[in-house]
């Protein structure tokens, strides 16, 4: 349990560094993300393979754009699953959040995300 969380606090300070390697690292080659309907980017659905969500979900964020997850909490409720529980912050908004993440040999195999998406704002370039 204790390495699996410690998988569990890298991705978490990959996303806060928006560090696509170590993101690649964390993640189980058939990792499977599943997002919130509504959330903007058109990203709302499910994505398999960690490359597919790393480059089409990660990477299509702007670069300009302040979004940051901050998980508050990290419980284990079973065998190698944890529910995350935290806050999505930017500019002058805030959306709380549940992640579901299971492990899957020692990497995160799947991450179900819960989110208030009409607390979002449109994510394009500010610029």
């Amino acid at each position: 349990m204790t390495e699996e969380l410690g998988v569990v606090q890298d991705f978490y300070a990959a996303l806060a560094d928006r560090d696509p390697a170590a993101l690649l690292g964390a993640l189980h080659e058939d990792f499977v993300l599943t997002l919130s309907p509504g959330l903007p980017l058109a990203v709302d659905r499910e994505f398999r393979g960690r490359e597919s969500a790393v480059a089409n979900v990660w990477g299509r964020i702007p670069a300009d754009v302040e979004l940051h997850c901050e998980p508050d909490r990290k419980l284990p409720v079973g065998p190698g699953e944890f529910v995350v529980l935290g806050h999505y912050r930017g500019d002058g908004w805030s959306a709380p959040f549940a992640h579901v993440v299971s492990m899957r040999d020692g990497r995160i195999g799947s991450l179900r995300q819960i989110t208030d998406t009409r607390s979002w704002p449109d994510l394009r370039a500010a610029g």
